[in-house]
C-alpha cells in the first residue's frame, strides 16, 4: 500500500510538468557511477551521448531495466543497437516507463562520426509519446538531440550533450513542454584499471545536478563502480562482468528517503 501511495503521489506531481523525466541516462554501468555518462563511450552512448558511438565503434545490442524505488509502475526499460559502417556509426534506441494509466516512451535514430582520432559528433532524431487513460488520450512529438566528444589528451575526455534544444511543446494545455536537458562533463583515465567521470546535468524544469563516479577493474573482466548525485542526493554502486561477447552490469542508486532503485543491463557485442 505504501508503494502504491508513493506512485500516485509522484504521478500527481508530474502532471503539471508532463514528461519532466522523459529523458534519463540508460545503462547499469552509467547508473553505478552516479549516472555520469556524457563523456564515456559504450553501447549506451546511442542514448546517453551519440558522439560516444564513434569511439566505441562496435556492433552491439543491449537491454536495460531500472526498478525505480522498487515500484513496478516506476520501472524504466530501454533497448539499444549500434552499427558501425565505413560512413560512420548508426544506432537506435527505444525506452519506456509507466503503466496503462500513465506512460512515457521514446524512440530514437542516431548517427555519429569521428573527425580524426580526437573529436566526434553525434545526433539523434527522437519521437516522444506520452499516454494517459483512454479518457484523457495521448500525444506525441518529434524532437532531436546532439552531442560532441573530444579527447583532449590520451587520458582526458570532454563531452557535451543537449536533448530537445528547441524546448518542444507537448500540448497547449498549461503550455506543457518537453524540458531541455543540457549536460557537460569530463572523464579522466588514470590507468587501464581506473577511471573517474563527472558531469553537470541541467533539466530546464529542475535544479542543476552534479554527478560523479569511478570505475575500477579489479580483475581482467570484472569491474566495481561507485558514484554520487545531487538534487536530490543519492549514492550509487555497481558491478560489471565481461564473458566473451556478453557484458553484464548490475547497480543500484540509493535515495535518502525513497530507498533503492536497482538496475541491470545486458549487452552483446558482435564480432
Amino acid at each position: 500500500m505504501r508503494k502504491y501511495c508513493i506512485f500516485i503521489f509522484m504521478v500527481i506531481l508530474s502532471i503539471p510538468v508532463a514528461a519532466g523525466d522523459i529523458w534519463r541516462p540508460a545503462g547499469a554501468r552509467t547508473a553505478g557511477m552516479g549516472s555520469a555518462s556524457v563523456s564515456t563511450s559504450d553501447c549506451w552512448s546511442v542514448h546517453n551521448n551519440q558522439a560516444g558511438m564513434a569511439f566505441y565503434n562496435k556492433p552491439a545490442a543491449g537491454f536495460y531495466y531500472e526498478n525505480g524505488f522498487l515500484v513496478k509502475e516506476l520501472g524504466f526499460q530501454s533497448v539499444a543497437l549500434t552499427v558501425p559502417t565505413r560512413y560512420g556509426v548508426f544506432g537506435g534506441n527505444v525506452s519506456y516507463t509507466g503503466d496503462a494509466n500513465y506512460n512515457e516512451a521514446m524512440a530514437g535514430l542516431a548517427y555519429a562520426m569521428a573527425f580524426g582520432n580526437r573529436f566526434s559528433a553525434g545526433i539523434s532524431l527522437d519521437y516522444l509519446h506520452t499516454g494517459l487513460t483512454a479518457e484523457y488520450g495521448s500525444t506525441g512529438i518529434v524532437t532531436f538531440e546532439v552531442g560532441i566528444l573530444a579527447k583532449l589528451t590520451n587520458d582526458l575526455s570532454f563531452g557535451a550533450h543537449v536533448f530537445n534544444p528547441l524546448n518542444a511543446k507537448l500540448t497547449e494545455y498549461y503550455d506543457e513542454r518537453i524540458p531541455v536537458v543540457m549536460r557537460a562533463g569530463v572523464t579522466y583515465t588514470f590507468s587501464e584499471s581506473l577511471l573517474f567521470t563527472t558531469e553537470i546535468y541541467k533539466n530546464s524544469q529542475k535544479p542543476v545536478q552534479f554527478l560523479a563516479g569511478t570505475e575500477y577493474r579489479f580483475f581482467k573482466k570484472g569491474y566495481a563502480r561507485i558514484g554520487i548525485a545531487t538534487n536530490p542526493f543519492k549514492y550509487t554502486f555497481g558491478f560489471g562482468l565481461e564473458i566473451r561477447n556478453f557484458t553484464f552490469d548490475i547497480s543500484s542508486s540509493v535515495h535518502e528517503v525513497l530507498g533503492y532503485s536497482p538496475q541491470v543491463s545486458l549487452q552483446y557485442s558482435f564480432r
